[in-house]
């Protein structure tokens, strides 16, 4: 199998590992192509019963904001509350663009914008455990009351799967509420038995959230730091977002 999509992530990990704050040609990163008000463009999904990231071309509707490029709504509030389907759409998922296995990311959003057309799949949102995007910055500087109102905090947390994270967000609401239904995770850090392992934003499903615990107070974060499920020495040692290393199989 080609290892074009999974160099494709490491290179943005890199990226984020030291410290880039602008993502290089957006054209060959993650923009795909344009219609009607929407664009295309690319994202990192990790999806329930999949053990490697899946690289799909989601469609937003471009808002009009001054200093950002291809300006759209968050991640978290487009995954929490989807968008009107289009009449092709299959009600209640979103459609997505996948790269052919071979191909190159460039190459595959080169033909987007070139109107190459694609059949696409339909995703299921309640499947996606966690999302994120190929920016170095923030797409949008609209936020919501809720967001507005209240400061980030910051968190450890641990997923269904045993990962632990370290990073701010806004308060999260309970897991019972239907509405946003995921969180952005702000300058997450994995930790793990092997080290501390920077992350992108990341959007997490609360459902995918075993255990979280708001460290912002010095006090709450010395105690979880003895707490057995949030020691590094217990999470799992395996990424959050996986990506296999060069030359391995998959099977």
């Amino acid at each position: 199998m080609s290892r074009h999509h999974f160099d494709h992530v490491r290179a943005h990990l890199d990226r984020v590992r030291y410290g880039h704050l602008v993502t290089p040609e957006p054209e060959a990163v993650y923009l795909g192509g344009e219609e009607e008000g929407h664009f295309w463009e690319l994202v990192g999904l990790r999806l329930t019963g999949c053990h490697v990231v899946v690289l799909a071309a989601l469609r937003f509707q471009r808002l009009e904001l001054p200093g950002i490029p291809y300006a759209r709504e968050s991640l978290a509030s487009y995954l929490s509350e989807l968008p009107a389907p289009r009449a092709t759409d299959e009600v209640g998922t979103l459609p997505a663009l996948l790269p052919h296995h071979e191909q190159k990311v460039p190459a595959f959003l080169r033909g987007l914008r070139a109107g190459r057309e694609l059949k696409p799949v339909s995703l299921e949102p309640a499947r996606i455990e966690v999302a994120f995007d190929f920016r170095m910055q923030n797409p949008t500087a609209v936020h919501d009351l809720r967001e507005a109102a209240q400061p980030l905090r910051d968190y450890y947390y641990r997923t269904a799967d045993g990962h632990l994270l370290l990073g701010s967000s806004h308060e999260v609401p309970a897991a019972r509420q239907e509405d946003d239904r995921f969180v952005a995770v702000r300058s997450p850090e994995q930790l793990t038995p092997h080290g501390v392992f920077p992350l992108p934003t990341v959007i997490v499903n609360r459902r995918y959230i075993a255990l979280r615990v708001d460290t912002t107070d010095e006090a709450a974060s010395a105690a979880a730091r003895n707490w057995v499920p949030f020691l590094p020495e217990n999470g799992s040692p395996q990424p959050l977002l996986p990506v296999p290393e060069s030359g391995a199989r998959l099977s």
